[in-house]
């Protein structure tokens, strides 16, 4: 009787096995298997298995042998190896893939931070230290040690207005997340509450009118602003500013690498400013990851994240902390000045991730 190959893929090996069976039967051999797919789709595993007839129905529905199993699984883990070694696997998904797919609690668990924004890649990753450290197997324990773990994660700095020493701070990042809505929250915050002494000023050339924005931002709250339109200038902003006890720079939204190389290069005029890169919450991780990479070899120190009341996903902070280890000193959820503005702390960035309640 001629033997009958067919190639079968399923998400995971138990399941592409039970396909196996269910159409070949328990006697079917192994030729090979892989993984397949990748990149914006998510990886299966693939394996071709012979057999000798087509299973009979009564063959489909006996229940599966474990010890077949478990050497069937066996010796798909020792292939896929063997082909990782020797460089013929294809390149590794970002889709979850837990240590026990089959676990309900990780399958919620997962299910929820994927929902919720977080890049597939990152969320695995979270998800296997968690079940590392938890204290047991089910929902509940799992969940407090991947609480546990954000909190490492997602650390939070003392907000810029509390008034503990003299802070200089420039706000940097991509165009349209906010920056200069953001410093004049901070600026009141510091008027109001701490009742410090404020000083505004902008490099901000590139984008027209923006000078007579924040200047029109400084005359409503009575803070003197500069503009600097090189070193020297800057230079010179900072010495008018010299008995400020919260000066905050403004700049230009740019994003490629010339232009940041430049607004580095200018800001070195200030040494004392911290770099608080801000960065909208409503951008998805792997947005947020391209933003990070493009501005984090030039000198930021903290994170500031907007526009949370327009994020459908917040979670994909996630990707934000996996790439860069930075503070979040404050956080804002609206447009009021500066009502929308709070001070970032590990219980608020663990709630972005997880929600109310979860």
């Amino acid at each position: 009787m001629n033997a009958i190959v067919k190639t079968f893929r399923g998400p995971d090996p138990r399941s592409t096995l039970d396909a196996v069976r269910s159409a070949l039967g328990d006697e079917a051999i192994i030729l090979q298997t892989r993984e397949v797919g990748g990149f914006f789709g998510r990886k299966q595993i693939e394996i071709t298995a012979s057999g000798a007839s087509e299973a009979p129905a009564a063959t489909k529905e006996r229940s599966i042998d474990l010890e077949a199993e478990v050497s069937a699984l066996r010796r798909i883990v020792d292939q896929l190896r063997t082909e990782v070694r020797s460089g013929k696997a294809e390149p590794r998904n970002t889709a979850p893939r837990a240590a026990n797919p089959t676990s309900p609690a990780v399958v919620a668990v997962t299910r929820l931070l994927v929902d919720r924004g977080g890049e597939p890649a990152v969320v695995d990753e979270l998800v296997r230290d968690a079940q590392r450290t938890a204290a047991g197997n089910s929902e509940r324990d799992l969940a407090a040690s991947l609480r546990e773990g954000l909190r490492r994660r997602l650390t939070a700095a003392l907000p810029p207005w509390n008034g503990e020493g003299r802070c200089v701070m420039a706000l940097v990042g991509p165009p349209g997340v906010g920056k200069t809505t953001t410093i004049a929250k901070i600026a009141a915050r510091a008027l109001l509450e701490s009742k410090l002494k404020v000083a505004l000023i902008t490099v901000d050339t590139y984008r027209i009118g923006a000078s007579e924005h924040i200047g029109r931002y400084g005359e409503i709250m009575g803070v003197p602003t500069h503009l600097a339109r090189d070193q020297a200038g800057l230079r010179a902003a900072m010495d008018a500013c010299a008995g400020a006890q919260l000066v905050l720079i403004d700049t230009a939204g740019r994003s490629d690498p010339a232009a940041l190389d430049a607004q580095a290069q200018l800001l070195k005029a200030a040494p004392e400013a911290e770099q608080h890169m801000v960065l909208s919450a409503a951008t998805g991780g792997r947005e947020l990851r391209a933003v990070i990479r493009r501005f984090k070899s030039r000198g930021v120190s903290r994170l500031i994240l907007t526009k949370l009341d327009e994020a459908d996903g917040p979670a994909s902070l996630l990707s934000v902390a996996a790439e860069l280890t930075c503070p979040v000193s404050c956080v804002t959820n609206g447009q009021r000045v500066p009502d929308d503005l709070h001070a970032a702390t590990s219980p608020l960035l663990v709630e972005l991730v997880l929600g109310k309640g979860d």
